[in-house]
């Protein structure tokens, strides 16, 4: 092999190197806003969960004040 064969195959290397970090980086942020969807939804089904438990707390809190009232 002589120095420009292997000039040539360097460049290649570093070119490939370099395409398989950046597309690191495209699956590294792509993987964060994937859990930061999922954060989200999270946070959300939460929120709805403690209005609905105090929904029903409210109904049920009501009816043991109307059967206590009849």
């Amino acid at each position: 092999m002589n120095a420009a064969e292997r000039d040539e195959l360097m460049i290649r290397m570093d070119e490939r190197v370099k395409t398989v970090f950046n597309k690191m980086e495209d699956f590294d942020t792509m993987f964060n806003n994937h859990l930061h969807h999922h954060e989200s939804w999270e946070n959300d089904m939460k929120t709805q969960l403690r209005w609905g438990m105090g929904f029903m707390a409210t109904i049920i809190g009501g009816l043991i004040a109307a059967m206590r009232y009849i």
